[in-house]
């Protein structure tokens, strides 16, 4: 008897760990439909519980009462509340939960993981990438997995070059990096500039990572080329506010009479 109870409570926890769903919860309540005996663990144990008249809650197996892993079965044939379950730690689990029919395919084993988890997940299954795939990618305008990309038109400070304009037209913010698109214009009709990447900084020295700019030479309007795209990849603290953009005036030489 013994040996064939020890069978069903290991048979119950394998059961458990293969088929259970993943429930991801925060601040909103998520939904659960339930339509017989359902099995929910919690990642502590459940301290209180409250609104919950309308479910018989207990322990999964009474004889040895683990309050971290619970059943629940529904007492009425329809109907829906939101359950709020207290754990140890504090947490509240906020949980909507929908009786239906018994004739809907419903899961039987639920795991509830705070959201956090879900993110540390996903940020520990990203592809790793170099910055110089970084930087590739962000030249060609392509998506980078695991980062966010935005359309941008922001005006960035030229220090005291007041010949050419600056605005981030693209950012990519992610875990390792963020990277600046940036479109550099040359707004006067006599001058010539140059932009030297190798003099790129932020007020923090260390967040510069690398730059590339399309032309380092910007042509006075109307010209040639008075425009150009400078790429920045900086560490994921840097700002767009700090940045000290690499730009000087280029002074022609005058030729000697002879």
């Amino acid at each position: 008897m013994i040996k064939h109870f020890i069978l069903l409570c290991f048979g119950l926890m394998l059961s458990v760990n293969t088929f259970a769903k993943d429930i991801y919860y925060g601040t909103g309540p998520e939904l659960v439909n339930i339509s017989k005996e359902t099995i929910f663990r919690f990642h502590k144990q459940v301290r209180t519980i409250s609104q919950a008249h309308r479910f018989e809650i207990k322990p999964a197996d009474p004889d040895d009462p683990d309050y971290s892993v619970l059943s629940i079965r529904p007492r009425f044939a329809k109907g829906t509340r939101k359950v709020a379950f207290v754990l140890s730690d504090g947490t509240v689990v906020t949980l909507k939960l929908r009786i239906v029919s018994k004739s809907r395919n419903t899961d039987p084993f639920y795991d509830l993981k705070p959201k956090s988890m879900l993110i540390e997940r996903s940020e520990k299954n990203l592809p790793v990438i170099t910055v110089m795939d970084f930087m590739k990618s962000m030249d060609k305008d392509a998506s980078i997995v695991g980062y966010k990309r935005e359309v941008k038109s922001k005006w960035v400070s030229t220090g005291n070059i007041k010949g050419v304009s600056a605005k981030l037209v693209r950012l990519y913010s992610g875990k390792d990096y963020k990277g600046y698109v940036i479109e550099l214009r040359n707004r006067y009709k006599t001058k010539k500039y140059e932009i030297n990447v190798d003099k790129l900084k932020f007020k923090e020295a260390s967040l510069a990572i690398i730059s590339l700019v399309d032309d380092s030479i910007l042509l006075p309007k109307g010209k040639g080329s008075h425009k150009t795209l400078l790429k920045v990849v900086a560490k994921p603290t840097a700002s767009i506010s700090d940045i000290a953009l690499p730009i000087s005036v280029i002074i022609e030489k005058k030729e000697k009479k002879i």
